[in-house]
């Protein structure tokens, strides 16, 4: 991942992480300090970023054509090689209420996949006989990269596994071809809404699992209970501090009498630690 991050970075911001260790996120914003995220640590450094380090950066990552990702920076992000995924923040170009396009970007987020090649041993059995399970997590515990990993996993097993990929995190694809490993037999559907696509996919492509991450709000709460009401199985992610979270919630408590297995993800002590896990207990 260093050589990505070689080719995508200006060599000011390249020479201060350098020696820094494993990089999960850059924080680059127009007159501030960079802001670097380790696996087990956040630091801010001396470099103050500014204008050109943000130019230069979209202009690697888009090929030199912000044209050419003008639909992705609509949705609020560039995706480059190596899997890495640009978060875009900026001044909105609108007419009539619908957003356009972003101009002056501002701010960037730099996220850095992590393929971690393993999953945690009390992990292991729900993917050897699995059931609907749901990966809760607060930001930067570390659900997407557990997602990804267990989806490998699924598909290798034999599994036909849809990724419903709406932002483009789990595959990191470029040009239609995924940038990370996401198993043998996987099909990916990018840069679709999940509501868009639930219906059309369950039709066209008889998935044994779906597979997507963040959901949100009382929609996609009635995607997930349709796709399963199909026979599908679902493995999801969703943001929240806690799975007692999820059970007083008035939408994400409607998942309950369908998911199985619940896993809490923690950054503490380190990113990806496994704070609870609840198995076959349709609670």
């Amino acid at each position: 991942m260093k050589l990505e991050l070689r080719k995508l970075l200006p060599i000011g911001i390249y020479n201060s992480i350098n020696r820094l260790g494993e990089v999960t996120e850059l924080r680059v914003r127009v007159n501030k300090k960079l802001v670097v995220l380790l696996r087990s640590r956040r630091i801010v450094t001396s470099y103050i970023c500014d204008k050109s380090d943000v130019d230069y950066i979209l202009a690697v990552a888009s090929g030199h054509s912000l044209y050419a990702v003008e639909e992705s920076i609509k949705l609020g992000y560039v995706a480059c090689e190596g899997g890495i995924r640009i978060g875009v923040v900026g001044e909105a170009v609108t007419e009539n209420g619908k957003l356009l396009t972003l101009k002056n970007i501002s701010s960037l987020v730099i996220r850095v996949p992590c393929e971690s090649g393993r999953v945690p041993a009390e992990i292991t059995p729900i993917i050897s006989n699995f059931t609907n399970t749901l990966i809760v997590s607060p930001p930067y515990g570390g659900k997407t990269t557990l997602l990804r990993e267990m989806v490998k996993r699924l598909s290798n097993s034999g599994n036909d596994m849809l990724v419903i990929d709406e932002r483009n995190e789990l595959s990191a694809s470029v040009s239609g071809s995924s940038s990370l490993n996401l198993g043998d037999n996987t099909d990916v559907i990018i840069g679709v809404s999940k509501v868009a696509c639930y219906e059309s996919a369950v039709r066209t492509m008889s998935p044994r699992i779906i597979a997507t991450d963040e959901i949100f709000g009382k929609v996609e709460v009635d995607c997930i209970i349709d796709a399963v009401r199909c026979g599908i199985s679902v493995l999801a992610s969703v943001h929240a501090g806690s799975i007692e979270a999820i059970f007083s919630d008035d939408n994400y408590s409607r998942l309950v009498p369908i998911i199985d297995n619940y896993i809490l993800l923690s950054a503490m002590p380190v990113v990806g630690t496994i704070a609870d896990i609840r198995r076959n207990c349709l609670c």
